[in-house]
């Protein structure tokens, strides 16, 4: 079974209001040690303020105190309780964010940071390339010809595949793994003269050479 954001998540919500003033946002993130908070309206999630929120512009002059509605992110990139712990890396690297609401209809029950997405990940690179082999030949996909890499769980695909069915297979088992963040795909869809050799026993008797 694999493991689900709510099993990750925390559910320690800590948000403020769309007019929550800033110096009590600030206190609020250095109390708690945290680097963001959901910003709600009527219980409803409308934005996200970061540390990042909070930098002043070089050009930006003191003013009157500002509230959360001011600074704050939006509209917010979020993950449901149902998203598998990889597609919720996947959307944290894809933004290049490090926290994330989880929400249920339209209201946030728990929040995700990349650390807790690494805790189900305290496997090597090794460990995570010799199961990406495994599912490979599992899967009725014959993995030679096709070079492996992976790098802090992402998983790099490079060879000749020349078969649209089987490039899908590879990307989809490889990212089907525990332990894995992300598949580049960097297959080659023009066949190589060994292309046919390479290919399973099934793929070979529906082919013709």
């Amino acid at each position: 079974m694999r493991t689900l954001v709510r099993d990750v998540m925390s559910i320690r919500i800590i948000a403020v209001q769309t007019d929550t003033s800033i110096q009590e946002v600030i206190r609020l993130l250095l109390r708690a040690r945290i680097g963001g908070v959901p910003v709600v309206d009527d219980e409803r999630l409308v934005g996200i303020v970061s540390e990042s929120d909070l930098q002043p512009l070089p050009e930006e002059r003191p003013r009157s105190p500002r509230v959360a509605a001011d600074v704050m992110t939006a509209p917010v990139v979020t993950l449901t309780e149902e998203d598998s712990v990889p597609e919720a890396a996947r959307v944290l690297r894809r933004h290049r964010i490090k926290r994330a609401p989880v929400v249920r209809e339209g209201r946030v029950v728990g929040i995700v940071t990349q650390s807790d997405l690494l805790r189900p990940y305290l496997r090597t690179d090794a460990e995570i390339r010799a199961d990406v082999e495994e599912a490979l030949l599992h899967g009725d996909v014959d993995p030679r010809g096709i070079d492996i890499r992976v790098a802090e769980g992402v998983v790099t695909l490079e060879g000749a595949v020349g078969d649209a069915r089987r490039r899908r297979l590879l990307t989809m088992l490889a990212r089907s793994i525990d332990g894995v963040i992300d598949v580049v795909d960097a297959l080659d869809p023009a066949a190589s003269n060994g292309d046919m050799a390479r290919r399973s026993p099934l793929e070979r008797a529906v082919r013709p050479s």
